[in-house]
């Protein structure tokens, strides 16, 4: 199950943002993540909810926008988004191919909430 590495990994850039940032809790996530990163959403935000317990991301809302399979050919210009044909062009038969979207895995937005500035 990789989603919990990229929880780890998101978490560990949310806490060197907040840290830098001085925020008081992340209320809110979005990522854009693409089909060809084989994340299952449901499960992604199940580790989410375990990891974050007792950090200023629990009990934030997870959103994923995922971004589905689109593939360019360079011969004819043909766009398709079929997984069977990812190396060769359903229409020309050409392997001049390329991914335009699919591989993305994005923190796109966060919103939090800031510590409060002490006054005397």
């Amino acid at each position: 199950m990789h989603e919990m590495s990229i929880v780890e990994a998101l978490m560990e850039q949310i806490i060197k943002m907040s840290q830098d940032e001085d925020w008081e809790a992340v209320t809110r996530i979005r990522l854009k993540v693409g089909a060809m990163r084989q994340i299952v959403p449901d499960i992604l935000k199940f580790c989410f909810d375990v990891a974050s317990k007792g950090t200023i991301m629990e009990n934030a809302l997870l959103e994923i926008d995922e971004i589905p399979l689109l593939i360019k050919c360079d011969e004819c210009g043909y766009l398709w988004s079929d997984r069977e044909f990812l190396g060769m062009c359903p229409k020309c038969s050409s392997i001049n191919v390329n991914l335009l979207n699919g591989m993305e895995l994005e923190l796109t937005n966060l919103e939090v909430e800031m510590k409060h500035a002490k006054t005397c």
